[in-house]
């Protein structure tokens, strides 16, 4: 019999993450397992943290949040003593930064960077210390007065960084014209940051980049963290930025520029350095669940909320470059580190340190009375901060549960207000062991049932901007949005000759799907610009036309959006494996949820095109679980592998206590075939406790469209996709399946109680 090829999912030229972005992104916890030599308990934690908004030339907006994020994770993670914190930022009022550092200096011009770094790090730093250093700002280049050659040092024979011949990246501060000639600036050349952390006394010191060189502005919803020089031109670095490297190389008895050359070749000055990008690519800050940040340094903080006590940089960096690759494929942001030569540092912890805290997804940063607390929610997902009376777990030193705390009202930022709740859910006094820095973690999360698709307007709708407006406020559930000062789930534009240069700086214009496009037609693209072929329509139809024809698209979205606001790997107690492997090489790797992701394999497994997709459930619990598997594309589309008999769906989505089974079985007519170009995908588990009865219905209709019967997607296809209400009302039938379990009630009719539900998506890299 011949296989049913589900074509569509698996053909990965526009299959990534751009319209998921960060949210399925759900870390497993590898607990404690590398026993490595870790660096010496510390009398003192120093962190000089800089983010800089303000530009006059492309100003930023994530930079100051980039500073809260790593601030309350050294706070409430690693035991960074506040008064030990010196910040630097132009961003006071905007940003709220209530924090009680040592300082926060809000002049961060090219000399008072210069002097907190001396002052906090250098002078203040003894060996057995830990210091840190983060920027996060706009990044550029200039003529390197002492050029290194990156084809003959080892160290520099790097993806990226052959074409940065001459020059030597810079970090821009507020005043960079402030010179006295047009063709020199202010800024602070990377050579200078390697003598100033050549004189940091203490070898456990980190620095953290997030900026790039080149390619700034705005690209779709994203923001480019670099500034352009005039027509690609490298500028000069200012006079005093040459003697104050004269003045640096005295104090570390360098005596000439051919012995720092030599010395900058070798590697890198002390420590560990961590950037956001390549030397070619950029570093992009976004919109996230009602605040901008960098994608770096959100990805990096959360991630480190999450992970295990003992976890390498080496393995931290495997997953955050190919995290980070997923997000946007079609604009890589591989992060990259370094360290200090002759060192074993990649296998120590991120920042030279094991984190004084457990794991968490939130901390109480602040007794307000004696009920109500403020909350920081640095490890949970962008989807998961859209939650609503979500119900969080105080644990005292030994994970015992001392409290639980229900959200209230909205956020701000990642800062939300909470009460101490009873098991009936009455407001009651907090305990007096719940007190600032108290850990916490997610029960019950509270799904609104309001939310909607937001869609941004790209001006490449040029005069039909406003009627596409006008036609999307008049769909339910799908909200309009101006960008990039909103966050958006996707964006609808024409395929103009304006988005050619950014396909073009995407290096995706001659992809084969895209050529194929009809100048002028309407369709949806990802946040960086690059397009959901699939969605494109003909170039003579209207915009009237084009939303009418979009309109499944939308309440498909809609829908995933649902799913991914449910994901809950790290917070739930349900014990569910799921490997991933092929049908040609067997199991590759294993993604776990809750009691059963100790030792969890990396976050994103990498197979090969060509190959056959396999996977293997397995439920750990002693008890059944009832377990549907999705797959789905950024373009909105959803594929059903499992229950694949619905003939008896509910029967077939039942597993027994540890009990596995395969998908594809030996039995089902379609087998999942991993096709070209390079890419990502995802698969999404719900498992429950009870019956999925409602969903199961749903997902049938889902699955009844999804079958590729036809060998090209094309406007009889589209045409043929129900608009009824039953893809929308996937959130409403998942919702009330999962809700009927929650422990405790809340104000929210739908809610996922994490001791009784695990929805993880596990995202998969495809490689040619």
């Amino acid at each position: 019999m011949s296989r049913l090829r589900r074509r569509h999912f698996l053909q990965l030229a526009g299959a990534s993450l751009g319209a998921i972005g960060l949210n399925q992104l759900d870390f497993m916890r590898r607990g404690d397992r590398m026993h490595r030599a870790l660096a010496q308990n510390t009398s003192r934690k120093l962190a000089l943290l800089i983010g800089i908004n303000g530009y006059i030339e492309r100003p930023l907006a994530g930079c100051a949040n980039d500073v809260r994020l790593q601030y309350e994770l050294l706070v409430h993670r690693y035991g960074f003593n506040p008064q030990d914190i010196l910040i630097v930022t132009d961003e006071l009022s905007a940003s709220g930064l209530d924090l009680p550092a040592r300082e926060i200096i809000t002049t961060p011009t090219r000399q008072i960077i210069v002097d907190a770094f001396r002052d906090h790090l250098i002078d203040q730093a003894k060996s057995d210390d830990v210091a840190i250093f983060h920027y996060s700002g706009h990044g550029s280049y200039v003529e390197d007065p002492q050029p290194l050659d990156y084809e003959e040092s080892e160290y520099l024979q790097i993806s990226g960084y052959s074409n940065f011949q001459g020059l030597v990246g810079t970090l821009v501060p507020v005043d960079t014209k402030e010179t006295n000639s047009a063709e020199t600036v202010n800024d602070i050349l990377g050579s200078t940051i390697f003598l100033l952390s050549k004189l940091v006394p203490t070898e456990n010191f980190t620095t953290i980049l997030d900026s790039c060189h080149a390619g700034g502005g705005v690209r779709g919803n994203l923001v480019y963290r670099a500034i352009d020089r005039e027509a690609g031109q490298a500028r000069n670095p200012s006079q005093v930025e040459l003697n104050l490297q004269a003045d640096l190389m005295e104090e570390l008895l360098l005596e000439d520029n051919t012995e720092l050359k030599e010395l900058r070749e070798a590697g890198i000055a002390r420590g560990v350095a961590m950037g956001s990008a390549r030397a070619n690519q950029l570093a992009a800050e976004k919109q996230h669940a009602g605040f901008k940040a960098g994608i770096f340094t959100y990805l990096l903080t959360r991630y480190l909320w999450q992970v295990g006590q003992t976890e390498s940089l080496e393995s931290m960096f495997v997953d955050l470059a190919r995290i980070t690759r997923a997000v946007d494929e079609g604009d890589p942001q591989d992060p990259v580190y370094f360290i200090q030569p002759g060192t074993a540092l990649d296998q120590q912890p991120p920042y030279l340190m094991t984190p004084d805290r457990p794991f968490a997804d939130a901390v109480v940063r602040e007794v307000v009375d004696g009920q109500t607390v403020e909350l920081w929610l640095g490890g949970m997902t962008p989807n998961a901060l859209k939650a609503k009376d979500s119900i969080y777990e105080a644990l005292n030193a030994n994970r015992d549960v001392i409290a639980r705390l229900q959200q209230q009202g909205q956020l701000n930022g990642l800062k939300v207000k909470a009460q101490c709740i009873d098991d009936q859910g009455n407001t009651i006094d907090l305990p007096p062991d719940v007190t600032a820095g108290t850990l916490l973690q997610e029960e019950i999360r509270g799904i609104p049932t309001d939310f909607s698709l937001q869609v941004g307007l790209h001006e490449s709708l040029g005069d039909d901007l406003e009627t596409v407006r006008q036609q999307l406020d008049r769909i339910d559930r799908v909200t309009p949005v101006t960008i990039p000062d909103n966050p958006a789930d996707v964006l609808i534009g024409r395929f103009s000759n304006s988005i050619q240069p950014q396909l073009e700086n995407l290096g995706i214009r001659n992809r084969a799907d895209i050529v194929e496009l009809e100048s002028d037609s309407f369709g949806l693209f990802k946040e960086n610009l690059t397009p959901l072929t699939d969605t494109f329509g003909a170039g003579f139809e209207s915009a009237g036309e084009a939303i009418l024809r979009l309109f499944p698209r939308f309440k498909l979205l809609l829908a995933q959006q649902a799913l991914q606001s449910m994901v809950n790997t790290n917070s739930t107690e349900l014990a569910l494996d799921m490997e991933i492997g092929t049908v040609e090489r067997g199991g590759v790797a294993v993604v776990s949820s809750g009691k059963a992701r100790g030792d969890a394999a990396p976050v994103i497994p990498r197979l090969t095109a060509g190959e056959n997709l396999s996977l293997t459930l397995t439920n750990q619990e002693s008890t059944s679980l009832f377990v549907a598997v999705i797959a789905t594309e950024d373009d909105g589309d959803m594929y059903v592998y499992h229950p694949s008999d619905w003939n008896a769906p509910e029967i077939q989505a039942e597993l027994g206590p540890n009990e596995s089974i395969e998908i594809p079985k030996s039995t089902d007519i379609f087998d999942l075939p991993l096709r070209g170009p390079s890419g990502s995908f995802n698969v999404l588990v719900i498992a429950s406790r009870t019956q999925l009865r409602d969903t199961l219905r749903v997902l049938k209709r889902i699955s009844d469209r999804s079958a590729d019967v036809f060998p090209v997607f094309d406007s009889t296809r589209e045409a043929s996709r129900s608009t009824e209400d039953s893809v929308g009302n996937i959130l409403d039938s998942l919702l009330g399946d999962v809700s009927r379990n929650a422990a405790i009630p809340t104000a929210r009719d739908a809610v996922v109680d994490n001791n009784s539900v695990v929805t993880f998506s596990a995202t998969i890299e495809v490689v040619e």
